[in-house]
């Protein structure tokens, strides 16, 4: 079967609607399949409920954080994310349906307080397995209708622009307060690690560390065939005889797990752009989630007299300016896999509605921001990039791969950027004493 892919229409819960710029997603092909639960069964395989796994490939019954970080490979659209999503198998009269993906939302959908990073190593679940009517933690969609707690027995066939088809959707909302100490919730003695926001958007006591909520969305396909009323889902076997028989449970069962194993710089990167930062117009949101990220740790603008001006909030781009950014370059570059290198700066033409191109070129790195600070000399005449300006304020990311990779490949420590303004406008960039700080983004 042909596996589509669609847009997903973002669930707006009860608790509160959707901030824009307070999100981002991932979205993970379906891995594989395995009768295996790290959280709930783990070093049992073989022992749990049959569950469709996303995400890390290497996941199994013996899966922890260690296991899933030394094994750096993931179906999901970001390298930076190697976790573990799985969700229990899902069949009809007509056989198992296998999905085609998993998209997690990961929101702030009440910004009351800040989030923190989710910890490496996080074990969380959402939904009931034992559920026997619907949970408003979980959420189900036939394509052409809307979310809904009820789950359906028939998912018509619609025809639209991408085809003719019928498809089934299930939302899992995970908890999004953390009680800030236990990365592994202690389900023998009933104790859980995570708890879900108040109405009003804080946390309950005992759970005060405020995370992203997780909202996993898995996507089935079910072609021409619409009916679900014999739609189950798989629950822990029973041992009978000495043979694990394998049960099965209505749709109220539908649940979700995740181990993160996240970057943790990436993570941090999501938290203080995505989460926290507000909406800054053309922040890397949504998608765009660097896999390495290096913040400088130097800029100076060069007036047309060539006075350094270290410790301004505004790197000033006009005519006869010089602009000089320094980066350390990231380690372990071999550890993720990345496809582009990135200069990325906020910053906006402050003299006119007019769009041009800003050169980008070479730099030296033998100079700071404090002590040694850099004459017109530090920018060479070796061309790297260009941004384009205009006048809208928002976050640029503009490609300096070649550059990058010749520095990564020299084994350079530090790697120099300079910008020369030949127009007649004058743009603003923020300092790394600014809102934004210019970095390197490497995806």
């Amino acid at each position: 079967m042909k596996v589509r892919v669609v847009i997903w229409i973002v669930l707006m819960l009860a608790a509160g609607a959707a901030h824009a710029g307070n999100e981002f997603n991932v979205n993970c092909t379906y891995s594989h399949t395995l009768p295996d639960d790290p959280i709930i069964h783990p070093g049992q395989p073989g022992q749990a409920m049959v569950h469709d796994f996303f995400g890390n490939p290497g996941t199994d019954a013996y899966s922890t954080y260690a296991s899933l970080n030394s094994n750096k490979v993931t179906t999901c659209d970001s390298a930076a994310d190697p976790s573990a999503y799985w969700v229990p198998q899902l069949k009809r009269a007509s056989g198992i349906v296998v999905p085609d993906f998993q998209k997690t939302y990961y929101r702030n959908d009440q910004p009351v307080v800040q989030v923190q990073p989710i910890p490496a190593g996080l074990e969380m679940l959402a939904g009931n397995h034992m559920g026997t009517a619907p949970n408003p933690h979980i959420n189900f969609l036939c394509r052409g209708g809307s979310y809904t707690t009820v789950a359906p027995t028939n998912c018509p066939v619609v025809t639209d622009s991408s085809g003719t088809y019928s498809q089934l959707d299930i939302s899992v909302h995970f908890p999004d307060c953390w009680d800030g100490k236990t990365l592994v919730p202690n389900l023998a003695s009933g104790i859980s690690n995570m708890a879900y926001r108040n109405t009003d958007g804080t946390c309950p006591s005992g759970y005060p560390a405020k995370i992203p909520e997780l909202q996993m969305n898995v996507q089935y396909s079910l072609g021409q065939d619409p009916d679900l009323s014999t739609a189950q889902l798989s629950m822990d076997p029973m041992l009978m005889n000495g043979q694990w028989v394998p049960q099965w449970g209505g749709m109220y069962t539908a649940h979700g797990d995740f181990i993160s194993a996240w970057k943790t710089d990436s993570m941090q990167y999501i938290i203080d752009t995505c989460m926290n930062m507000g909406a800054i117009q053309g922040s890397t949101c949504s998608k765009s989630i660097p896999t390495y990220y290096s913040k400088a740790s130097a800029d100076v603008w060069l007036d047309a007299s060539g006075v350094a001006h270290p410790t301004d909030a505004t790197l000033v781009s006009a005519p006869g300016t010089i602009v000089l950014l320094k980066f350390p370059t990231p380690a372990n570059l071999n550890d993720y896999p990345y496809a582009s290198s990135d200069l990325e700066t906020l910053g906006q033409n402050v003299t006119d509605t007019n769009a041009f191109m800003l050169q980008l070129y070479a730099a030296t790195t033998t100079w700071d921001d404090a002590t040694h600070l850099p004459t017109a000399a530090a920018c060479t005449t070796t061309k790297i990039g260009a941004i384009y300006m205009n006048n809208e304020s928002k976050v640029r990311l503009n490609d300096i791969s070649s550059y990058i990779a010749s520095q990564v490949a020299a084994g350079a420590p530090q790697i120099g950027v300079c910008i020369r303004n030949t127009t007649t406008e004058t743009v603003q960039f923020s300092s790394r004493e600014g809102s934004w700080v210019p970095a390197l983004y490497l995806k």
